[in-house]
């Protein structure tokens, strides 16, 4: 089962606690029936996000971005040590490898030339916009982003919960 301690551990120590999980429950997570459900609908509000903030052209706003490159911003380095064995645990079951290389020492250890490597991501990374996006989009575009953010967590949080259900009752 995943550590329930709150220590905090550095990012390569969880993503080998959540590959280790993987490895040894994988079968008996997937098996079940309402986390494969909750992964589907946890899939399903991601793809939708993608889509809605393409269409309000904020990918477009954040890869023109060089924050990062000033020591701030979203995506910044040490970003993912925020992440928990749980999210990282999520992405292996949605058949994402997590990277364990930085390709950039001014940003987060999972930021790749186009965006997050990941897929499920840490709460604060679907929920931040920057002053620059939030003043361009209007405020309905910015309640329909919001809302679906909002949907994204909590499939998160939802799959989460499965997924805990589950490893409690494996051990």
């Amino acid at each position: 089962m995943i550590s329930e301690t709150v220590e905090r551990s550095g990012i390569h120590e969880k993503i080998r606690r959540a590959r280790d999980v993987w490895a040894r429950h994988g079968d008996a997570l997937m098996s079940d029936s309402s986390i494969t459900l909750c992964l589907q609908e946890l899939e399903d509000a991601i793809e939708q996000s993608w889509a809605l903030m393409r269409r309000l052209r904020v990918v477009e706003g954040c890869g023109r971005c060089d924050a990062t490159k000033q020591g701030g911003g979203c995506c910044g380095a040490g970003i993912e040590e925020w992440y928990d064995e749980y999210v990282l645990l999520m992405n292996l079951m949605l058949g994402r490898d997590i990277p364990e290389n930085r390709l950039d020492e001014t940003g987060c250890l999972f930021l790749g030339p186009t965006g997050c490597r990941l897929m499920a991501r840490f709460h604060f990374c679907i929920n931040y916009l920057c002053h620059d996006i939030k003043e361009r989009l209007s405020s309905q575009e910015m309640e329909e982003l919001t809302a679906q953010n909002g949907r994204e967590i909590y499939c998160g949080w939802v799959l989460e919960n499965a997924i805990r259900e589950r490893l409690l009752s494996l051990s």
